[in-house]
């Protein structure tokens, strides 16, 4: 039987079928209307990917959804999902009320998490995701299932100093990982939206300031990687969000920070973290993917 995955961003909502053996055998998205709208964007993105493969809804194993904001206990209602404009609303019963059965809810970074594992072909226990977008979060599994912490904050690595920092984060604290490498402070920063293709462009090209920066951005992130590693010791992180676009360049540039710092400690080179640093596969939809394994009726969370 298949599975039904949707993963709600902030500008567009992504909607992936499973088939029974893990392959994804359709996807669509649509535009994300904001404030309860999301449940008419929700509802388009199911039924286009439905109709094009032609299943029933009564043939689905599962009905998944990722989405911002904190899930609660019932994996249906989220609060505080500010980006979409909505406070606290009970998504899985309103979308499941009208698609005709029932939805779980999941963050969607921890949602991104089993996606990108279930896509790199990963069985690891321990595994971790880094959504590199306007935020920074990472979705943590352990034992194979999400790590959601004492109250549900874990994995807000965003929000974690990094050296050098000293901007005001809009969390209000000095010096986070946002502040140096989220899209939202890459804005300010560069006068414009989404400018870090363009910072890369300009680096290769011999632009000092542009290539100043880039190191700076990588250099924050490799510590974000490298934090994931020595506080979990997962075997793996995946790199994916808006960020995920750079590619190679950003890979690259990650491994080879952390590659620097091994060389210069044999405790950070036994545990050989450059080689556990992955990109989502382009063209994925990561959260979409995971929404569709937690929706499964098989799925224990």
């Amino acid at each position: 039987m298949m599975r039904l995955g949707i993963d709600v961003g902030g500008t567009k909502t992504a909607a992936v079928l499973l088939a029974s053996d893990g392959a994804v055998v359709g996807q669509h998205q649509v535009p994300t209307e904001l404030g309860e709208g999301v449940v008419d964007s929700v509802l388009a993105a199911a039924r286009f990917v439905l109709r094009d493969v032609g299943v029933g809804v009564s043939e689905l194993d599962g009905v998944g959804l990722g989405i911002p904001g904190q899930v609660d206990a019932d994996r249906s209602r989220i609060r505080n999902a500010v980006h979409l404009g909505l406070g606290a609303f009970d998504v899985g019963a309103a979308v499941g009320d009208r698609l005709g059965t029932r939805v779980l809810v999941e963050n969607d970074v921890n949602a991104a998490a089993l996606g990108a594992r279930h896509l790199l072909g990963s069985d690891a226990d321990a595994f971790a995701y880094l959504g590199l977008g306007t935020g920074i979060a990472a979705g943590v599994l352990l034992d194979g299932a999400v790590w959601r912490g004492a109250t549900g904050v874990a994995g807000e690595i965003g929000h974690v100093p990094v050296p050098g920092a000293t901007a005001v984060c809009r969390c209000g604290q000095a010096g986070c990982l946002e502040t140096v490498a989220a899209g939202w402070a890459l804005a300010e920063r560069w006068g414009e939206p989404w400018p870090a293709a363009r910072m890369l462009e300009a680096a290769r090209a011999g632009s000092a300031m542009a290539s100043a920066e880039w190191h700076v951005v990588v250099d924050a992130l490799a510590h974000a990687v490298r934090m994931l590693v020595l506080t979990v010791d997962v075997d793996a992180v995946a790199i994916g969000g808006g960020m995920r676009g750079l590619g190679a360049p950003l890979l690259d540039g990650i491994r080879e920070r952390l590659g620097e710092w091994s060389a210069a400690s044999p405790f950070l080179a036994a545990l050989a973290i450059p080689s556990r640093v992955h990109m989502v596969p382009a063209g994925s939809q990561p959260a979409a993917v995971g929404a569709a394994i937690v929706g499964s009726s098989a799925w224990k969370s």
